[in-house]
């Protein structure tokens, strides 16, 4: 089961979204994307801020993954793949044309991240042996988001399922883990930009 194999699976899973995953996800990356576009003045007091100029911030953020391409680059290996968000639906390319984002690293690392299955967490290997680069910071937070997804995936299907009818304890578990999880992800992406400088 390579790369290729491993996307196609969070492909499907992302376009049917039994879990209701991406309706968690997507808000906090929202937010996070928002967060961005805060000048650093004015993040410093972001508790004093205002709820309408929050809400301008927000509202000036489109939604996430509509229309993104993530290109998955191995640097030991001849390969190059991609997934194209396309109105929010997502498909599987052997090619990377114009990626917003390029996430590499060797081809054994890019499929463990990949794999819902895999004990390793995305946290884990951000900036240290996966790297993420993009022109525009707000499209480096929907991949950071995005690859997120598989440990979200292994987490709802392991029992924790927010479509359940019992679903308040699952919502509020699957939230809090999407948060938790790409705020890490956002600050390891930040501190491996800031380590560069």
């Amino acid at each position: 089961m390579n790369l290729e194999w491993h996307l196609k699976q969070v492909s499907r899973a992302v376009n049917l979204d039994k879990f209701m995953l991406m309706e968690y996800l997507g808000p906090v990356v929202d937010g996070c994307r928002a967060a961005f576009k805060v000048s650093i003045e004015r993040a410093r007091d972001i508790h004093k801020l205002p709820e309408s100029e929050f809400e301008k911030y927000m509202n000036v953020t489109e939604h996430s993954f509509r229309d993104l391409t993530i290109c998955f680059k191995a640097t030991d290996a001849d390969e190059l793949l991609s997934i194209v968000f396309e109105n929010g639906a997502t498909s599987i390319h052997d090619e990377c044309v114009e990626p917003d984002v390029v996430v590499s690293g060797t081809i054994n690392h890019l499929t463990d991240i990949m794999n819902i299955d895999s004990r390793i967490s995305p946290t884990d290997v951000i900036g240290v042996s996966v790297q993420i680069t993009g022109a525009e910071s707000a499209d480096v937070v929907e991949a950071l988001g995005f690859l997120c997804f598989p440990s979200l995936l292994k987490m709802a299907r392991s029992g924790v399922d927010p479509s359940s009818l019992l679903s308040e304890d699952a919502d509020s578990i699957i939230i809090a883990a999407s948060s938790n999880l790409v705020a890490q992800m956002v600050r390891k992406w930040v501190d491996a930009q800031l380590e560069r400088h």
